[in-house]
């Protein structure tokens, strides 16, 4: 039996109210509209809602503060934000008070279908419903020191995700491998966090940074007198991390005679500062990290075998930032937000082409590379000069693939048909994988979407972009030609 709910509507735009009215209404719900949230949280002190919808694409000046007791009146899990293309202030708003659902503008009817198939699912009492766990949320944030954070929307971090949670329950090496840039401190940083020594000191050393030297007196340490300028006593970064963790970042570059000399503590945990006369023991986890290929390095005879053998006992291989490419909108949202705050600004808006030549581009420098790029974004105020570079370099990459063709003429190709080549191959074979997902869910989104780890919103947008066929009828609604008024 299908229930009659109480939806509140928050828009100013009349298109936007026309088209939910009608939908909901069609489907015998109660609808009250508003065009501004402090109009609508007045009428919430008097009375309860179901479901509220909250439209802020047309960019309404922000008002965090009546937005948050909305969501304390109605419950985070009963709110709809429709938010606009790009970044937007009212995104990291929604994130911070625990709001999940989203929708697109213009409204598509497969949304509106999912928003009146969720009403029908909860109770009466919005006191009574009890939230999704957030396990099943398809992006994982997780804040780390110094400002730093760990961020899983794909299958594959989501995956690494789970491996750091088991690995950091034991006392094991762990080898970080992936190219430079991709975050493996970053995921030192996370395994160290759930580990059972997080209350003890992290300490990193980048092997590559200095010569074997230096390098032997900063891991190890030195006394007074060990060598010239010595002058007192120095603790290395084994006895520093002591009871904690210890990042060997780098650890390809290591010389052969270091090698040696970490081979030896790392088998028995014993070490001598330099110029020392005693013996020191060492309770460190160790954790390793390399960009270099570490199976050419041992057939080159550049790195131990059996130091590789004690530093692996489990691997953990980082994807580049080209084969996680669903991340780089989640990505930039968060380092917009973070460079943002850091630059005491309003985020900057990046509108869709942006985005489209940001997720098309290589990115060999990974997330550093990504990184620099919201800061010009941020600092130009999002213009077009901001990603000039990246535009130039996706474009002219599309060129080169072109002119290798002996056969094909030469004809004049423009922007978007340059675009449509890069993007052919991708979107066949996403295509395929999202209309897999959706035929062993059963057509359930929601629940297609957790197992492809995106989110609900952009599944929504693939299914129409790719024209994907539905095993059911949906429903359709017709605005300009309904005879549905808007409530008074």
């Amino acid at each position: 039996m299908l229930r009659t709910r109480t939806v509140a509507l928050i828009s100013p735009s009349t298109p936007f109210l026309q088209a939910a009215v009608t939908a909901l209404t069609f489907e015998g719900h109660d609808v009250v509209a508003f065009e501004a949230l402090t109009e609508a949280l007045g009428a919430m002190q008097n009375r309860s809602f179901d479901a509220v919808v909250i439209d802020v694409s047309a960019r309404p000046p922000r008002d965090q503060r009546s937005l948050a007791n909305i969501v304390r009146l109605a419950g985070k899990d009963r709110i709809w934000i429709a938010l606009p293309l790009g970044v937007s202030p009212w995104a990291s708003d929604a994130e911070q008070l625990g709001i999940r659902h989203t929708l697109g503008v213009p409204l598509r009817s497969a949304e509106l279908e999912e928003v009146l198939t969720y009403l029908q699912e909860l109770p009466s009492s919005p006191a009574s419903y009890e939230a999704e766990p957030a396990q099943s949320r398809p992006v994982h944030i997780e804040d780390l020191p110094n400002n730093r954070y760990f961020l899983a929307a794909s299958p594959s971090m989501m995956r690494i995700y789970e491996n750091i949670r088991l690995l950091a329950q034991v006392d094991a090496p762990v080898l970080i491998l992936g190219e430079s840039g991709v975050g493996k401190d970053v995921i030192a940083n996370l395994l160290h966090k759930h580990s059972r020594r997080a209350a003890h000191p992290f300490c990193s050393v980048n092997c590559a940074a200095l010569p074997p030297d230096l390098l032997e007196s900063e891991l190890f340490g030195y006394e007074a007198g060990a060598f010239t300028g010595a002058v007192k006593a120095k603790p290395g970064r084994f006895e520093q991390a002591d009871k904690g963790t210890l990042l060997l970042d780098e650890i390809g570059e290591m010389s052969a005679p270091m090698q040696a000399k970490l081979l030896h503590v790392l088998q028995d945990g014993r070490y001598s500062r330099l110029g020392a006369r005693t013996v020191s023991t060492a309770d460190v986890r160790v954790i390793a990290a390399t960009n270099v290929n570490i199976d050419s390095a041992i057939a080159d005879k550049l790195f131990r075998e059996d130091l590789y053998y004690r530093i692996s006992t489990f691997t953990i291989q980082v994807p580049p930032l080209r084969e996680r490419r669903e991340e780089i909108p989640y990505l930039i949202e968060e380092m917009v937000k973070r460079q943002a705050m850091a630059f005491h600004q309003d985020p900057v808006y990046i509108s869709p082409r942006m985005m489209s030549i940001l997720q098309e581009y290589e990115w060999p420098g990974n997330l550093r590379e990504l990184g620099n790029a919201v800061i010009r974004m941020q600092v130009l105020k999002g213009q077009e000069s901001s990603i000039s570079d990246i535009e130039t370099k996706v474009l002219g990459k599309v060129a080169k693939v072109q002119s290798c063709s002996k056969d094909a003429p030469e004809p004049e190709v423009s922007v978007n048909e340059m675009r449509s080549i890069v993007r052919n191959f991708k979107d066949q074979t996403e295509s395929r994988l999202i209309q897999q997902a959706l035929e062993e869910a059963r057509w359930n989104r929601r629940q297609a979407a957790l197992a492809l780890r995106i989110s609900y919103r952009t599944l929504l947008y693939k299914i129409e972009h790719y024209r994907l066929k539905e095993t059911r009828v949906p429903m359709h609604f017709d605005v300009q030609n309904s005879g549905t008024s808007l409530p008074a």
